[in-house]
């Protein structure tokens, strides 16, 4: 918006002087905005005696275990301290569908080792 005042004289018709104003008025408006970024970095240690993957626990890598590991996502069923561990497909540190993708990509070899470390 635009603030100001104008004057101008206008004369009538009869010979009168008469005073016109208008008024224009500005407003201007400011707004600071402030980022912040955190940046975190999570450390997930490898289990040397799990079979990643093997979340049925019956020696084998394969759709069973992904079948299981998407119940137990679900919440399904309950999956034992080992068969978490193994489920760990994506090393974040939780037993998410991340785990479940990772273990579908290996599966159908998109991926050639377990677990997978995040990016």
């Amino acid at each position: 918006m635009v603030r100001g005042i104008f004057c101008w004289n206008v004369i009538s018709a009869g010979g009168t002087r008469a005073k016109a104003t208008t008024k224009t008025t500005t407003k201007a408006t400011t707004k600071a905005t402030t980022a912040a970024t955190t940046k975190t970095t999570t450390t997930i240690s490898i289990d040397s005696s799990a079979f990643y993957g093997d979340v049925n626990l019956d020696g084998d890598v394969d759709l069973a275990d992904a079948v299981l590991l998407n119940k137990a996502i679900s919440g399904a069923v309950e999956l034992s301290t080992k068969q978490r561990i193994n489920a760990e497909c994506y090393a974040d540190g939780v037993v998410t569908v991340d785990d479940s993708m990772t273990l579908l990509q290996f599966l159908v070899h998109l991926r050639n080792s377990l677990p997978v470390q995040p990016s």
